[in-house]
């Protein structure tokens, strides 16, 4: 599978849904990760958080394109340290 990174800012980064699909891993299995790493990841150097009072337009078209799940309402963004730390856990 060829997984095109979604780009903030100059840095690749994957969402939930990539990174399920990436490892073949059942829905919402990264998101369970994220959410018992606790202070393990910060924010601004493992992930980004975009509410989607701010973000709704983006994350839509994240959603159109398929790289975020239909479901998701604010978006988390994990960076390739971050994705690498929460394989760590």
């Amino acid at each position: 599978m060829t997984l095109e990174p979604i780009d903030y800012n100059g840095t690749p980064t994957l969402s939930f849904r990539q990174a399920d699909e990436m490892n073949g891993f059942t829905k919402g299995t990264t998101f369970r990760l994220f959410k018992h790493s606790g202070d393990a990841l910060q924010e601004g150097r493992d992930f980004f958080y975009f509410p989607a009072s701010e973000y709704g337009e983006w994350i839509e078209t994240l959603r159109a394109a398929g790289k975020v799940y239909r479901t998701s309402r604010h978006l988390v963004l994990l960076t390739r340290e971050g994705y690498e730390r929460l394989q760590s856990l």
